[in-house]
């Protein structure tokens, strides 16, 4: 279960996260673009989806008779929708700098936060090879 945690969930949650920079950095970029409709990354109501139906728990086989070994984590995908929000712009620009700029600082802290983790998961395992030292 924390292997799965730490090897699996989390650098799948910092993939999204480093697309989520992207977009977010896309859409600062395009704020003087007419017509320009915001993009997000939808990935935290996918994960929590997929928890609430214990998906992420649950094991997978190819034959009836196999003992159940492996998780589910590739369902788990972040995808890019488009903000269809109306724009208070006269050119159709939905952008909004400022809330941008949260959502990229945000971002930010989340993916150093999971990074943090993700190097504490190694270096507990890197103590326990080298036994303590």
């Amino acid at each position: 279960m924390f292997d799965e945690i730490n090897f699996g969930l989390i650098p799948k949650t910092l993939d999204a996260l480093s697309l989520r920079q992207t977009v977010i950095s896309q859409n600062i970029s395009n704020y003087n673009t007419p017509g320009y409709k915001r993009k997000y990354v939808n990935f935290e109501s996918e994960l929590q989806k997929c928890l609430n139906e214990n998906d992420i728990l649950s094991l997978k086989t190819n034959n009836d008779r196999h003992i159940n070994n492996t998780s589910s984590l590739e369902i788990i995908q972040a995808d890019i929708k488009e903000d269809d929000s109306k724009s208070l712009r006269d050119d159709g620009n939905n952008v909004d700098p400022d809330k941008e700029f949260v959502y990229l600082i945000e971002n930010t802290l989340k993916y150093n936060t999971l990074s943090r983790l993700m190097t504490y998961a190694i270096q507990r395992y890197d103590t326990v090879i080298r036994g303590g030292k």
